[in-house]
This record gives structure tokens, sequence and C-alpha cells, in this order.
């Protein structure tokens, strides 16, 4: 049951002893700089567990991470609502789905952007649902047309109801998540309630199929007030949650990788403390989002090849933690679906993926970095996953696979493409596209000369004519629709 994960951890930046300095200097970070804390709440918890503050500073020991650390689960279910949906974060296993929030859209043959729709949001989710090789859905857009009061609802509602997958997103505020959770206690009822007699919260808690994001760090060190709130509401629920923080190096970091990494993984510690704090035993994923500046206008660079090996190295440190790690793979700068696009996806979610990164967004689906969406884009992203995973899932290497009978049945001078050693391999053995053009020149030609757009136009035309959506029981989706404000 379950998508499989197959796994990565090939590429492997860091050496143990690497690994262990970054530890202690992330340690020693932790107790002489301290973390900024303006929340009375994190506070409280922080002194509770034994942390020195002094005013907003909270200085954390090297005991108080180990304490955190033996609590914090290594193994996170995030369950579809559909149980082969399943994504199991554990080890090095490796998953890649959509990301991030822009507001923008990039329509299919489009080269200029317009605001994104709560509309646009449906078809994303059921594009995403019906790609192979998309394994989860972090909500990919913030529709401009929807008040912020109803945001969060509308997002998780929409995704919900057009795919099957597990939905991830940001909730806004404590209010947004309050009632992300009911929708999800709401519909996990009716899922639970006839097959397991457990109902309600518990329900969801035992097949979590919605999860946060909680960007609750401003690097360097510093928690977000309004964020922190949503962080300790989410954890008091027992839910998976995501603790993102996305330093520059250069400009929020230092500008060293390793520099970089020592801070990053200083304010994953401190988010992993204060989680189990709040409920030990918090399913949480560790969010290492290393981010790169560009020196020469400072702004956010998402297709640098740094960008991918520092997120190998976060990799690393998270499986010496030996918690699951989120993080960022398939990103780029170009704004177009290009060959700048192509070439930067590929380095980026290749080496997150060869590095063991279990939770891969932003994989699928971005143009511009994290600034809009595009469903072309989407369906090259899933044949550049395809492509990665099939790198992770390796070279089968057994008595039928080195084919010796089969060499020696064809012999000298003899060719394969009939004999049954290729009949039961073929379909197996190779990774076969479904964007990517592999005629020759002259059937390419009488076919019309499609460059990879118009293909990734056409499939995303047919994706989203023939693909049903999951839906939700009728009964659920009434009682939802009249306790919140659906817009659609």
């Amino acid at each position: 049951m379950g998508r499989p994960g197959p796994v990565g951890g090939q590429y492997q930046p860091l050496t143990r002893e690497q690994i262990e300095q970054i530890h202690q200097a992330s340690l020693a970070v932790l107790e002489r700089t301290g973390v900024h804390v303006e929340h009375k709440e994190a506070l409280a918890l922080y002194r509770q567990g034994g942390a020195r503050v002094e005013g907003n500073r909270v200085y954390i020991s090297a005991s108080m991470v180990e304490k955190a650390l033996e609590k914090v689960p290594s193994k996170v279910l995030l369950a579809g609502r559909d149980p082969e949906q399943d994504v199991v974060l554990e080890g090095k296993r490796v998953y890649a789905g959509t990301g991030g929030s822009p507001t923008m859209v990039l329509d299919p043959g489009a080269d200029t952007v317009r605001p994104a729709t709560l509309r646009d949001l449906v078809d994303f989710a059921r594009l995403t649902d019906a790609l192979e090789h998309c394994d989860f859905i972090v909500i990919p857009l913030h529709p401009t047309d929807v008040s912020d009061e109803d945001v969060p609802t509308n997002r998780f509602y929409t995704c919900l109801v057009n795919s099957a997958k597990h939905v991830m997103g940001g909730v806004g505020s404590v209010k947004g998540a309050r009632e992300v959770i009911e929708i999800g206690t709401m519909i996990a009822d009716s899922l639970a309630a006839p097959v397991s007699g457990v109902s309600g919260l518990e329900a969801l808690r035992e097949r979590p199929f919605i999860s946060a994001i909680t960007c609750w760090m401003v690097s360097p060190l510093h928690l977000d007030t309004s964020v922190t709130s949503i962080l300790i509401e989410w954890c008091k629920t027992g839910l998976p949650v995501v603790l993102s923080s996305a330093p520059m190096a250069g400009s929020t970091s230092p500008v060293t990788l390793a520099g970089t990494l020592v801070q990053l993984n200083a304010e994953q510690l401190s988010g992993i403390v204060l989680t189990q704090l709040v409920r030990p035993g918090t399913p949480v994923l560790a969010g290492y989002i290393p981010g790169v500046a560009d020196m020469r206008t400072g702004g956010y660079l998402g297709g640098a090849v740094e960008f991918g090996m520092m997120q190998a190295a976060a990799a690393q440190l998270a499986h010496f933690y030996q918690v699951p790690i989120y993080c960022s793979g398939g990103m780029t700068d170009a704004k177009l679906p290009d060959a700048q696009a192509g070439y930067e996806k590929m380095a980026t979610f290749l080496l997150a993926a060869m590095g063991g990164c279990n939770y891969i967004h932003h994989a699928i689906g971005m143009v511009t970095n994290m600034n809009s969406a595009s469903l072309e884009q989407a369906v090259v992203d899933d044949e550049i996953v395809g492509m990665a995973m099939r790198v992770l899932r390796g070279l089968e290497v057994t008595e039928e696979a080195m084919a010796v009978e089969a060499i020696h049945r064809v012999g000298p001078g003899g060719h394969y493409l009939m004999d049954a050693h290729t009949v039961q391999f073929m379909r197996s053995e190779f990774f076969y596209p479904r964007v990517a053009d592999r005629q020759n020149r002259a059937a390419w030609e009488e076919g019309g000369k499609q460059d990879t757009r118009a293909r990734a136009i056409e499939r995303v035309r047919n994706l989203l004519q023939k693909h049903k959506p999951p839906g939700l029981p009728s009964e659920v989706d009434a009682a939802i629709r009249a306790r919140f404000n659906i817009l659609l």
C-alpha cells in the first residue's frame, strides 16, 4: 500500500566528520548566540524546558536538543485519502510534489503572468492528481480572488475535493488552522469511523491526510510571533507539521555554504525543541530550505547549483538526527518553461533526490523560483522527476538481469528485439517519457515540428479533459459548505 518512494543517498557532499563539525557548531550557536523570541507562550515553554532566557533571547543547551531528538518521530505518515497515495517518510526514501504559494500564474503558451484565481487552483489540483510522479500536493497557489479570511479553508477544500493525494499547506492564522483541522476531521469521520471505530481528531491523527507548513523562522535566528502561534496551535493537535526556514547565503545567512548550513541547522534544532515541548511526539518535518542570494542584485536564486548541493547536505544532517526532511528541488529562475528551466530543474532536483531528501516540494509546476506556477511546466517537471526517480532505482544485477542465457541464445551477430528476455524486461527497465520527443527528424517534421512547450500544452489539455477528480461524499461536502464560506 502507498507510494513506493525510491531510496536516495547516493550523493553525500559531507563526510561523517563534517556532519559532526556542523552539529557541534550548531549547538554552539544555540548555546552562545541563541534565538530571539517575542512569543510569550514560546518563551515560557523554552524556560520550562530548561533554556536560559534573558529578555527575548533564548539560549538552548545541548541537553535540551538531545531530549527533543529522543522524542521526535523518525517515521512520519502523510496519508492520502486513498491509501494507495500514502507517503511514508523515513530513512532516505524520496518523494516529490508541488510547492509554494505564488499569487501569479503563467498560462499555457503565454509569456506574461497574471493573478492566480481559485479556479486556477482547481485545475492545478486536478492535474497533479493525474500526474504519475507527483507524490503529494503542497498547495501550489494563493488565489487573489478570495479574501484572506477565506483563503485557508478554500485552498484546502479545493485540493481535497480534486485530489486523493496528501495535501499540505500554510494555514494563514490560528483561526485558519482550527478551520482547516475542522474540515479534516469532518472528512476523517466519513473515512475512518466505519472501518476502525475512531472518529474526529483521533481519526485524522491516525491517518493524517492534511498537514501544515509553518514558516516560523525569520532568518537569522528570529521566531516570527504570529506564525509561532500557528505552530503551537497545530502541534497541540498532534498532526504533522513542517518547520520551514529559508535563509539566503550571503543575505540572511553567511555567504559560505557551510556557514549557511550551521545557521540553518541551529534554526531547525530550535524548532524541534519547541515542538516537542508543546507536545512530545509531535510528527515534525525538518524544513531545511537553504537559499542563495545573487551577490550582484541581492535577489533570491532558486536554480543555483549550490542550492541543490546544500539540500543534499541538509539531508545528511536530517539523517544524522533521524528526522524526516522537507526541502526544495526542481527550482528554476527561468521565466518560461525553456532550456534554462530544464537544466536548472534537473540539477537541483537530482541533487536533492540523490542526497536522500524525503519530501521535495517545489519540484512540480514552478517557474521564476517561487513566484509563479505553470500547468505546462508541471507536466514537464513530472517527467524530470520520473527520470530522477529512475536514477535512484539504480541497476538491478541479478541472474536474470545479467542475461547470460539470452546472450547465449541470440549468439554472435544476432539481435534481441524479439527475444523473450527483451519482452520480459523492456517495460520495467527503461523510463518512457510522455512529453519528450524521441522520433527521428523526418517523423517530427511530418508531425508538425512541435517543441516541448507545445507537447506539454497538449498533455495538460488531455489530462484535464480525461481525469476525473475524486470528490467528497455528498453529505460531507454539503456539511462543509454549510459550515464554511466555500466559493466554488
